[in-house]
């Protein structure tokens, strides 16, 4: 297994670049070849989880958040660390949205795209999401 992490301050700006350091190192990481939807499903949960760790925890009022990549072949894991929920806040958790929410979907996407996911487990306050393809060759022979 190979372990990447990187902390960011916790801005808003910070999504994006949160989002560009996790494509180039699914797209040019030595010795995995990760499909292209399999990165594009990777930088859109990265985006949701990260915007949730801004949005509603101390990440973004002062704090900060870390990603974490884990790769396997055939599998990546990734994990939001964020800086913890507000007194009485919640675990991360799938609501139902209506088609007019402005927000809301976040939890929703990572639950449809990811193979696993949840919240980080105690002490630690987060997401983690498990995305795997196929490594066998399916070329003809």
């Amino acid at each position: 297994m190979v372990t990447y992490s990187r902390r960011f301050p916790g801005w808003a700006e910070q999504v994006r670049e949160a989002r560009i350091w996790t494509e180039d190192l699914l797209t040019t990481h030595d010795g995995f070849s990760i499909p292209e939807d399999t990165i594009a499903s990777a930088v859109l949960l990265v985006s949701e989880a990260v915007t949730n760790a801004v949005r509603y925890t101390a990440s973004g009022r002062g704090g900060t958040f870390t990603v974490w990549l884990y790769f396997r072949q055939g599998t990546i894991t990734i994990e939001v660390d964020d800086e913890g929920r507000p007194a009485g806040g919640t675990l991360p958790f799938q609501r139902p949205i209506t088609p007019m929410a402005q927000h809301g979907r976040g939890i929703t996407l990572i639950d449809y795209l990811a193979d696993t996911w949840d919240a980080l487990p105690h002490p630690r306050t987060g997401v983690t999401f498990t995305l795997t393809w196929s490594t066998k060759d399916t070329r003809a022979a």
